[in-house]
Parts: structure tokens; sequence; C-alpha cells
């Protein structure tokens, strides 16, 4: 990737949904350049798709939550449970918009959930403590959400 990849990418990743001639305004890039380096980009595998911004307050999922996931070493009598077997079965939860593999001190995975309710997110969280080699789910609740936008065309 260049320096005109990253321009196009970075402006992306914050709003997906503009034109060819909005982004070739907002990166000073003709438009039939930025077209064909989109569409290599996308054959490449850089841009993988792209993602509309909601206003879930304004939903039927207003919860927003991290999950914070402490994975078991060893379950007796099993053995070692692989990571991907347990994130296989958390994508089956349509609560479930994203997880992530970290490395930090107490919890392997943080995932992020938007839920219809609190009990819900009770619900939810002993679900996950019933999946083999879970250990511990704590949860964060997100009281606010910043989207970034880019700035505005020239």
């Amino acid at each position: 990737m260049d320096e005109k990849d990253v321009k196009i990418v970075s402006v992306l990743e914050r709003k997906a949904g503009l034109t060819s001639r909005s982004l070739s305004r907002m990166v000073g890039l003709p438009v039939s350049t930025v077209h064909r380096r989109v569409k290599k980009l996308e054959r490449e595998g850089v841009i993988v798709g792209y993602k509309a911004l909601i206003n879930y307050e304004k939903t039927n999922k207003p919860i927003s939550v991290f999950l914070l996931v402490n994975l078991e070493e060893v379950i007796p009598g099993r053995g070692h449970i692989p990571k991907k077997d347990i994130i296989n079965a958390l994508k089956s939860f349509e609560e479930i918009e994203e997880i992530n593999e970290v490395q930090a001190f107490n919890f392997e995975l943080i995932i992020k959930a938007r839920l219809q309710t609190l009990k819900a997110l009770s619900g939810l969280m002993e679900q996950l403590r019933s999946i083999e080699g879970i250990e511990h789910v704590s949860s964060a609740i997100i009281t606010e959400e910043t989207t970034l936008l880019p700035l505005t065309s020239p």
C-alpha cells in the first residue's frame, strides 16, 4: 500500500458509504484513480466489506457491553479446549457483534455485544459461562459510544 491507498482506507474506515466522487474530493485524487484503487484494495483483501454506522439507542438493542472472558487452561478429565472451538461456539450468539483475542493479565477474549435489556445481559452471561472452556465472564456496560467521522470534503 502506498500513501494514496492509505488515504483512501483511512477515509473509508470511518465513512464507508461514500461515492467514488465524494471520496476523490476528500483524498484529492481523480475519480477514476480512486475507483480503480478501491477495486484493487477489495481484490487484495485489504477492504473486506462495508458497514453502516448505526445509532443503536434508536433500535431494539440499545445496550452495548464489553464482555471480558477468561479461558480455562485445562479442564479436568477433558484436557485443553482449543480457543478456536470456543470462538466458534461464541459465533452462534446473535447478540455478539465482535470477538477480539487479546493478551491481558486475566482474560483472553473481549467480546462486544448488543442487547435489548439488562436482564438479557444477565442471561447471555449465564449462557457464556456454560460453554466448556470458559472459566469466567465479566461485563462492562458501554455508557456512550463515539463514532469518529472524517473531516468534511474540501
